[in-house]
């Protein structure tokens, strides 16, 4: 799956300007990732968190 160079560019631009924003966006992921790692263990956290991310991201570049 290949991102889109205009999409890519446009979100680099929104992450290096506004890197406050860009971090409230990922929190609620390391919120869970953390309450995950307290609550049974690092391992889970880590699988769920991969496959957040993986989701994350097939959800931004699947053609609609």
């Amino acid at each position: 799956m290949a991102m889109d160079p205009a999409k890519r560019q446009a979100v680099g631009e929104v992450v290096r300007q506004h890197p406050g924003m860009s971090l409230a966006a990922v929190s609620p992921g390391i919120v869970l990732f953390l309450v995950l790692w307290a609550v049974t263990n690092f391992w889970l956290a880590v699988i769920v968190g991969v496959a957040a991310a993986g989701a994350g991201y097939y959800f931004l570049t699947r053609q609609k």
